[in-house]
């Protein structure tokens, strides 16, 4: 049997909306983080959402698996995506971000964000999916009964 090798320590996973990557320095911005979704109507679907993951310890190549799922995990994975990082020295910060699209929440409660290394557990995060009320539009100002003038 290979020898198995030890699985790296997550630093930091974190949900927010965008992940703009600079060309240049080649860092990564986080915009809007977040643990929490509101939505009016359910079944809801979110336009955009980046899960970043910093990664230390590691040895080589590493493959993760990250799922968002419910916290009972009664349904399929809402979705699963892969990564692989590359840790030239396990001293050294390795980055994961990925970027999901429209995807469905079925009710409100409670989620989980999952990442994986080689079906190992590492790190788990919370995500609440709120249901509120639909906003209702100002109503107009008054205007005075009478003309003047």
């Amino acid at each position: 049997m290979g020898q198995h090798k030890p699985s790296p320590d997550v630093v930091a996973m974190l949900v927010c909306d965008q992940i703009i990557t600079d060309r240049l320095t080649g860092k990564q911005s986080l915009i809007g983080m977040f643990s929490k979704v509101h939505t009016a109507s359910l079944p809801a679907t979110h336009p955009q959402l980046c899960v970043f993951v910093a990664l230390t310890d590691g040895h080589g190549k590493v493959e993760l698996t990250l799922r968002i799922v419910d916290s009972n995990e009664a349904r399929a994975p809402i979705v699963q995506g892969k990564g692989t990082v590359e840790f030239k020295d396990p001293r050294a910060i390795a980055n994961l971000a990925l970027q999901f699209h429209g995807l469905t929440f079925p009710e409100a409660g409670e989620y989980r964000v999952q990442l994986y290394c080689e079906g190992e557990l590492l790190r788990e995060a919370k995500l609440q999916l709120a249901k509120v009320q639909p906003r209702q539009a100002p109503a107009p100002p008054e205007e005075p009964g009478s003309d003047e003038g």
